[in-house]
């Protein structure tokens, strides 16, 4: 448990500066077989870009792996800890082996350091940065307000973010493949209706909306919805009134209608009402 807060408590910056290859360290640099290395099963990252691997394959092939990734010894195989696409573009080419550091970390930390490598190297899609953030919130059992401040982002970032992952399955694949942006996707994100949400998104792509114009869209439909229920509720409380007597104490909302009794008299009073009543 000490050794828990201790590592809460640490900035990201302290985490970064261990997820960097230091050659003043003299750490001992390994070829390991990439056969031997499992992936890391906290990477958030799933969508990797074709130009920019690619680019990373040619550079291998000319160069060799310039920076090592970084491994964590489990038994006879090793987890990858930072370097996934460098890993990926190794075993594109073919190579058998990559040059690697072996760290003991403690498996705990293994979520936040693939988010910091992540976040440090080449931006995730809001989607992955949203699975990566309610990862690391899992995994840390942290607040939203411990992780903001450790990322350095607001709690309001880190919440809007992570409620993207509410979104329909249709809608979180535009946001992953860049058809709507990140401000699409938090305003259709504020909508509970998902059929609603999934028809605003159709008309963004088909007239090419706009944040602006999406978000006054969702407002005119809130506003009318509110109007709308309002106009309901009014129209059930009148009814109500002319049904029941006036010592029935209730509440209507616009989804339900609660009774309240003092005693079993006023219960069985209230039940009495309705028996036999079918209209």
């Amino acid at each position: 448990m000490k050794e828990d807060k201790v590592y809460q408590s640490r900035h990201l910056n302290d985490l970064l500066k261990e997820n960097v290859y230091q050659k003043e360290e003299k750490e001992h640099v390994y070829e390991i077989e990439v056969d031997l290395i499992k992936s890391n099963p906290d990477q958030p990252r799933s969508v990797f870009s074709e130009s920019s691997m690619n680019d990373l394959v040619e550079s291998i092939k000319e160069h060799g792996v310039l920076q090592p990734i970084i491994v964590r010894p489990d038994g006879a195989t090793y987890v990858l800890v930072a370097g996934e696409r460098r890993l990926r573009a190794v075993k594109s080419i073919g190579m058998k082996t990559i040059p690697a550091l072996v760290r003991d970390y403690n498996k705990q930390h293994l979520p936040e350091l693939a988010l910091i490598e992540n976040l440090q190297r080449e931006d995730l899609t809001p989607i992955e940065e949203a699975i990566a953030l309610r990862m690391t919130l899992k995994k840390l059992r942290i607040t939203h307000s411990e992780l903001a401040k450790k990322i350095g982002k607001s709690r309001t970032y880190v919440t809007n973010t992570v409620g993207l992952l509410s979104l329909p399955e249709t809608v979180i694949e535009s946001v992953n493949n860049g058809t709507i942006t990140m401000g699409h996707a938090r305003a259709l994100s504020k909508i509970k209706n998902k059929t609603l949400a999934l028809q605003i998104h159709e008309r963004i792509l088909l007239e090419n909306l706009s944040v602006r114009e999406t978000e006054v869209i969702i407002r005119n439909f809130t506003q009318n919805q509110e109007s709308i229920s309002k106009n309901r509720v009014e129209l059930l409380e009148r009814k109500l009134k002319k049904k029941l007597p006036k010592d029935v104490k209730y509440k209507l909302s616009t989804t339900k209608l609660t009774f309240h009794f003092d005693n079993e008299e006023e219960f069985y009073h209230i039940l009495g009402l309705f028996e036999g009543d079918e209209s």
